[in-house]
């Protein structure tokens, strides 16, 4: 009975050994994924308030395509610079 107990605690650890690794850099993927598209809307928007002006409906558009580059990145459980996305002209007033 104790090896039992034995042997299924190696294989529960094992196992568990083998899927953090996995895991780890899945989560790694989708972290850099929401920068990767966060920073590509924000360029887009600096790009647009440049061209048309802060206030035009281009850049407002723009900033509700990064809204919904935020909500995608809560979707997938992903963390982002909050400081450096979520403030000035990047959010929605």
């Amino acid at each position: 009975m104790t090896k039992h107990i034995i042997r299924y605690a190696l294989m529960g650890a094992l196992a568990v050994g083998m899927t953090l690794p996995v895991v780890s850099t899945a989560r790694a993927d989708v972290n850099s994924d929401c920068r990767a598209r966060l920073q590509a809307q924000k360029d887009k928007i600096d790009r647009d308030a440049a061209k048309y002006g802060e206030h035009s409906a281009k850049v407002d558009h723009d900033v509700a395509k990064l809204d919904q580059e935020r909500q995608w990145c809560r979707d997938h459980k992903a963390d982002w610079d909050h400081s450096l996305f979520d403030v000035g002209i990047y959010v929605r007033h």
